[in-house]
């Protein structure tokens, strides 16, 4: 199981000054008080827009052995431990406007490469008017082509595919690439179609996961 949270800082923080704090003061902390039953925590700060006006400041990959496991960190935020973390993320995040929403992975090529000097979360919802599953479809045979194309020698990608009633994204692609080749372009090109694109690039940050 696999859970996309979008989060954002508060107004008077920085980009940089929220990811110093996430990384080294909220990560740690949420790690000695609620994590436990996590198997992986990534956080994907964004380090310059390529297309659209994003929202969110990070977005945050929790996964999870089971949904049993997701459902007791839950349980643990109602905790006096949950209340430290809730009271840190005050400190920093503008939480009314944090969202999230469960995935499904679908890989389309290689392996994770956080060597590649570009780092990309691309953020795609569809037209008002469009079926979702038609649109998911159509977005992995044929755009997911030209967004390869579109940036210099791809090592990697992996779609997230949003699952529940209407999350602000259907999909979220990384990509690990060499550079930037046309990102700007392809994402034009999709919104002409009616559809929503955001497009960043990122850093990645992993915390080691400790338990089965």
């Amino acid at each position: 199981m696999k859970n996309l949270a979008f989060l954002v800082r508060r107004p008077d923080h920085t980009r940089e000054a929220f990811r110093a704090h996430y990384e080294d003061i909220h990560a740690p902390l949420a790690m000695e008080t609620v994590m436990e039953g996590t198997t992986r925590y990534v956080r994907h700060h964004v380090c310059e827009v390529v297309h659209g006006d994003p929202f969110f400041d990070v977005i945050t990959a929790f996964e999870y052995a089971s949904p049993e496991k997701a459902a007791a960190l839950v349980a643990r935020l109602a905790t006096d431990a949950g209340a430290r973390i809730i009271a840190d993320e005050h400190s920093f995040m503008d939480r009314a406007r944090n969202t999230f929403f469960v995935v499904e992975e679908r890989p389309v090529m290689g392996a994770e490469a956080r060597d590649a000097g570009l780092l990309l979360a691309v953020c795609v919802k569809r037209p008002p008017d469009a079926d979702r599953e038609e649109f998911v479809a159509r977005y992995a045979d044929v755009h997911t082509a030209a967004l390869l194309d579109a940036v210099a020698s791809p090592a990697w990608c992996l779609h997230n595919l949003a699952l529940g009633p209407e999350p602000w994204a259907d999909v979220v692609t990384q990509v690990h690439a060499a550079s930037d080749a046309g990102l700007a372009g392809w994402a034009r090109g999709l919104e002409a179609t009616g559809a929503r694109v955001q497009v960043v690039s990122v850093s990645e940050h992993e915390t080691e996961t400790p338990w089965d």
